[in-house]
């Protein structure tokens, strides 16, 4: 603000020039793209999973699939992985064409 002064631009200005930043910013952000997918509540998948309207995908790794997991649950285990395994094309292509919404879990 000292260099705001300085240069001759009065307080209330910069304040003002700071507060619409700021503002500006915080639209900014609710306007990108958001990188996380949407979140349901464990009632709504329930609702899903009981009309049959949705598919289900396990995520961790095989062992943990194997002791328990969701029936009907897809295994696509990429707990731990850095890359891409070519074997799962297959199961990504087979949820790329579902028509239903896809629900992942990891525990």
């Amino acid at each position: 603000m000292r260099a705001a002064i300085e240069l001759g631009i009065p307080a209330w200005g910069y304040i003002r020039w700071m507060r619409t930043l700021l503002i500006l910013a915080a639209l900014a952000a609710q306007l990108a793209p958001s990188s996380e997918a949407p979140r349901i509540s464990q009632t709504e998948f329930k609702k899903l999973r009981a009309s049959g309207k949705v598919v289900v995908v396990d995520t961790r790794n095989k062992e943990a699939y194997d002791r328990a997991h969701i029936p009907g649950a897809i295994l696509l285990p990429v707990e731990g992985l850095r890359t891409w395994p070519a074997e799962y094309d297959a199961t990504v292509d087979k949820l790329k064409s579902a028509k239903k919404p896809i629900v992942t879990y990891c525990a």
